[in-house]
């Protein structure tokens, strides 16, 4: 966190639609004992992505997202503690959140000229740059995995016509991870775990 984000009132908290991909969900789940249903929100893509899951057998597509308190806020925004508000799972953030508010500008890390930061919360020397670029590195990693987590998934659906239940798709993302994580072979190609599993619950 830097200096900035410790005098913040969680705006970004707050403004902000998070949009998590399969190993945030996992990683929040096993970290907070926690079913998918109890933070998750499925939302609605306006233009397919490489990431968007289909339900049924028409072109819509679907992302997963933290679910929103009654005021906008992100579920997991704490209460204000002496007028700031905090991240009630800092450890087991999405990585989307531990990136922002910063992007790769023409080769270097930066400041997102669009965040709603304070000012101290724009200041670059307070970023660990190594962790930063390892960060950003990570969110790459992981959601290039989890397209091809979905991929898997709209291939094994193409032939299901009729609109899934939300419950499936959690239980295929939380399967795929486990199958992922537990892996003979790390080098194992991803489609040769994720069909079957996918297969296999479409068809229950």
């Amino acid at each position: 966190m830097g200096s900035g984000c410790t005098t913040c009132s969680g705006e970004c908290c707050r403004q902000y639609l998070v949009h998590i991909s399969g190993r945030d969900a996992v990683t929040i789940a096993r970290g907070q004992a926690l079913a998918f249903e109890a933070f998750i929100d499925i939302v609605s893509e306006d233009t397919p992505t490489a990431t968007g899951f289909a339900l049924d057998g028409s072109s819509d597509t679907f992302a997963l997202s933290l679910r929103r308190q009654s005021d906008g806020a992100c579920t997991f925004l704490s209460r204000p503690t002496g007028g700031s508000r905090r991240c009630g799972i800092y450890p087991d953030r999405p990585v989307t959140c531990a990136v922002f508010p910063l992007h790769v500008l023409r080769g270097s890390i930066d400041i997102r000229a669009d965040v709603i930061c304070e000012p101290r919360g724009r200041d670059i020397s307070d970023v660990d740059l190594p962790l930063a670029h390892a960060t950003i590195r990570r969110e790459g990693l992981e959601w290039t995995r989890y397209a091809r987590v979905v991929a898997a998934w709209n291939t094994a659906r193409e032939g299901v016509t009729e609109r899934l239940d939300e419950s499936i798709y959690f239980a295929y993302v939380g399967a795929a991870y486990d199958a992922i994580d537990h892996a003979p072979a790390p080098s194992l190609a991803l489609e040769t775990i994720l069909t079957p599993i996918a297969t296999r619950l479409l068809l229950l």
